[in-house]
C-alpha cells in the first residue's frame, strides 16, 4: 500500500500542520521575549556606560584646559624660564608648583600625576597621589617620545597611551615654551568602572581595550573573554552585539556586547554581560525552547499509539481480509471491534465473504457446461480448415503425374488423418503432436523436393507433456504460404521444445510456479513478416476479426486462452538473420496433472 496515500501519513500530516503554528507562535513568543530583555538590558547599561564614559571624556577635557592654561596664567612657571636653575629662588617656585599640583589633583578626581619637565637641564617635577618612583620612571620614559611628537605640530587634544610594567596609564603633555613641558597622568583602572553594570553577574565585567585589542585596564574578564572582546570590535557601531564563547568542553555561552570609543585617545569602553544571568528571569521560556521538538514528538507519539488502537488496527485487519478475499479465500470471517462504526463495516464484510461463498459455487457449476462447450466449438473450427489445404496438395500432386510421390503422400495422409480422428480429445501428447507435424512437413517435402527442409529440436523427457491439438501446425502452414515466396535456397523450419521454471524474460508470476513452463518455437528462414503485418500481430489485432485470413492464429489463442487463461501466450518477432519466429507458452502439465487442473474455473477478465 502507499504509504503516502494512507490514513496514517495524513493524520501525521494533519496534525502536524495544526501543531506547527502553535509550536511556531510559541517559539517566536520566547525569542521575542528574549530580544526585550536584551533591548532593555542593553539599553539601561549602555546608559551607564555614557554616562560614565562622557564624564571621563569631560574630565580629560578639563585637563587639557588646564594644561594649556599653565604657561599664560601661572606666575612660577612663567617665572622658571626666567631664573638661574638651582638657586634659590627657583627653587622655591619649584616648590610652590608642587604644592599648586597637589591641591589639582584633589580637584580632578581622575587625574592621578602632574608634572612639569625641563628639558634642557633634564629635571622632572612629579606631584602624584601614587607610587612616586613608579610614575616618576613612566614619565621619564615617555618624554622623549611626547616631546618628538610635539616638535613642529599644532598640539592636539588626545591623549597619549602609555603601557607600563604592571599598569596603563594616559598621558597629556603639552608645550609650554622653549624649555618646559608640563602633563597630566592618569592611571587606566581609574577610567573603569565596572560595578555601575547590571546584570554583569558573576562572569561578566567591563575593560578598555586598545586599537590593536590589547587589554588597558584591570577587569574581571579571564583573558579568553578579553579576546572574545577584541575580535567584534570593529561592531561597537550596533547598539550592542551578541557574541559566543565555545569553551574547551564545546559548549558554548553567549554574551551581550556593549561598547563605545573613546574621543579623547585610541581606546574602547567595553562591557560583557552574560546572556545566561540577564535570562535567569526567563528560565521557563528558555527551557520551551529546548523541549519543544521532544514536546512534539511525545504528543504527536501518544496520538499514534491511541488511533492505532482506536482505527489503524482495526482497519489493517479489515484490509489484510479483503486482501484474502482477492486471492480467492472466502472462508475468511473478521472480529467484530469495539466502535460502532467499524462493527458495521465488519458484520457487511462477513455477510458479503458468505454471500459470494455461496454465489461461487452455482457460478463454478455454469462456468464448467459454457468452457466445455466454448472448447468444443472451436476445437471444430481448426480441421476443416487443415483439411481443404491438404485437398489442395493432393490436387497439385495429381497435376504432376508423379504415382511414387502420390503413394508416398498417400501414406503420409493415412497416419494424418489417423491423428485427426484423435484431434477430438481435449488434450494430446507433445509427441503425438509433433509425429502429425512431421507427417504434414513430410507432405510438403513431397510436393518441393530439395526447397523444403524440417528440423525437430526438443528437449528430452518432453514428450509426455500435453496441449491442446492442433496447437503447432497452423503456425508451420502459415509459415510455408508465407515465408516460401520467390526463394533460391532451401526453405528450412525449426520446431523447438523447451521447459524452464518460468518464462523467459519474464516474472515468475506469469507462468505456473507449480509445473513450470512448456515453451515452443517455431522459426523458418524466410522472408519474415512485413513490418505492418509484425505490428498488427504483436498488438494482437489477429483476434478482432476472427472470420478472416488470421483464422488458424485466433483459433489457437482462444484455445489457449479459455483453458489456461493468462499463463498461455503468443509472442511475434521476426529473426535478426532474416526469418519470422512465433514463440508460444503455457503450462507444462502431464495428463494427469491437466486432468486435476481441467476442474477449476479460469478467470478470462
Amino acid at each position: 500500500m502507499n504509504f503516502i496515500r494512507s490514513l496514517r501519513f495524513k493524520f501525521i500530516v494533519g496534525l502536524t500542520l495544526i501543531m506547527l503554528p502553535l509550536f511556531m507562535l510559541l517559539y517566536y513568543n520566547n525569542v521575542y521575549a528574549m530580544k526585550v530583555v536584551r533591548d532593555q538590558v542593553s539599553l539601561t547599561n549602555m546608559n551607564h556606560l555614557a554616562k560614565s564614559v562622557e564624564q571621563n571624556e569631560r574630565v580629560l577635557q578639563e585637563t587639557n584646559r588646564y594644561l594649556y592654561s599653565l604657561g599664560e596664567r601661572d606666575p612660577d612657571i612663567i617665572s622658571l624660564f626666567f631664573l638661574k636653575y638651582g638657586s634659590g629662588d627657583y627653587i622655591i617656585a619649584k616648590q610652590r608648583i608642587m604644592n599648586k599640583f597637589m591641591t589639582d589633583i584633589g580637584f580632578y578626581n581622575l587625574i592621578d600625576s602632574f608634572f612639569l619637565y625641563d628639558a634642557v637641564n633634564e629635571d622632572l617635577l612629579l606631584a602624584t597621589s601614587g607610587n612616586y618612583d613608579v610614575k616618576m620612571s613612566m614619565v621619564q620614559e615617555s618624554m622623549p617620545v611626547q616631546m618628538q611628537q610635539l616638535e613642529g605640530e599644532i598640539q592636539k587634544p588626545e591623549w597619549s597611551i602609555v603601557r607600563g610594567g604592571t599598569w596603563n596609564a594616559l598621558v597629556k603633555t603639552v608645550r609650554i615654551n622653549a624649555q618646559f613641558y608640563a602633563g597630566a597622568l592618569v592611571d587606566m583602572n581609574a577610567l573603569n568602572h565596572p560595578e555601575q553594570f547590571t546584570e554583569s553577574g558573576d562572569r561578566g565585567g567591563a575593560v578598555i581595550l586598545g586599537a590593536d585589542g590589547g587589554a588597558l585596564s584591570n577587569s574581571a574578564l579571564n583573558p579568553a573573554q578579553i579576546e572574545l572582546a577584541a575580535a567584534h570590535i570593529a561592531g561597537l557601531k550596533n547598539p550592542y552585539q551578541v557574541i559566543s564563547e565555545v569553551n574547551s568542553k564545546g559548549n558554548a555561552r553567549q554574551y551581550l556586547m556593549l561598547g563605545i570609543p573613546s574621543a579623547m585617545s585610541e581606546m574602547n569602553y567595553i562591557v560583557l554581560l552574560p546572556e545566561e544571568d540577564m535570562m535567569r528571569n526567563l528560565p521557563f521560556f528558555q527551557r520551551i525552547i529546548r523541549l519543544l521538538p521532544i514536546g512534539a514528538a511525545i504528543i504527536l507519539f501518544t496520538a499514534m499509539i491511541f488511533l492505532r488502537q482506536l482505527l489503524f488496527r482495526p482497519m489493517n485487519v479489515l484490509i489484510r481480509g479483503m486482501r484474502r478475499v482477492s486471492r480467492g479465500e472466502l472462508d475468511v470471517r473478521l472480529e467484530t471491534p469495539s466502535s460502532s462504526e467499524l462493527q458495521f463495516l465488519t458484520h457487511s464484510f462477513n455477510q458479503m465473504t458468505s454471500e459470494i461463498q455461496h454465489l461461487k459455487i452455482d457460478v463454478y457449476e455454469e462456468q464448467l457446461r459454457t468452457r466445455e462447450a466454448e472448447f468444443k466449438q472451436l476445437q471444430m473450427q481448426i480441421n476443416p480448415h487443415f483439411y481443404l489445404n491438404s485437398l489442395n496438395i493432393i490436387h497439385s500432386l495429381a497435376s504432376l503425374k508423379n504415382h511414387g510421390l502420390v503413394q508416398q503422400m498417400a501414406g503420409h495422409l493415412a497416419d494424418y488423418f489417423r491423428f485427426s480422428l484423435r484431434a477430438g480429445k481435449r488434450v494430446i501428447r507433445l509427441d503425438e503432436e509433433l509425429e502429425h507435424i512431421g507427417h504434414y512437413l513430410e507432405i510438403q517435402k513431397l510436393r518441393f523436393p530439395n526447397k523444403l527442409d524440417f528440423i525437430l529440436d526438443v528437449e528430452a523427457n518432453l514428450g509426455h507433456y500435453v496441449l491442446p491439438p492442433l496447437t503447432i501446425q497452423p503456425f508451420v502452414e502459415n509459415a510455408i504460404i508465407h515465408g516460401f515466396q520467390r526463394r533460391t535456397e532451401p526453405f528450412v523450419i525449426c520446431i523447438s521444445a523447451r521447459k524452464s521454471k518460468t518464462l523467459s524474460g519474464s516474472d515468475s508470476h506469469q507462468g505456473n510456479q507449480d509445473h513450470g513452463v512448456l515453451q515452443l518455437s517455431i522459426t523458418d528462414n524466410g522472408v519474415g513478416f512485413k513490418q505492418d503485418i509484425l505490428e498488427r500481430l504483436q498488438q494482437g489485432q489477429y483476434a478482432e476479426n476472427p472470420g478472416g485470413k488470421h483464422i488458424g492464429i485466433w483459433n489457437v489463442i482462444h484455445r489457449l486462452l479459455v483453458k489456461y487463461g493468462e499463463h498461455a501466450g503468443l509472442q511475434f518477432s521476426n529473426q535478426t538473420g532474416g526469418g519470422a519466429a512465433v514463440h508460444i507458452h503455457m503450462p507444462a502439465q502431464t495428463e494427469e496433472e491437466e486432468g486435476r487442473a481441467y476442474a477449476k474455473p479460469v478467470d478470462r477478465g
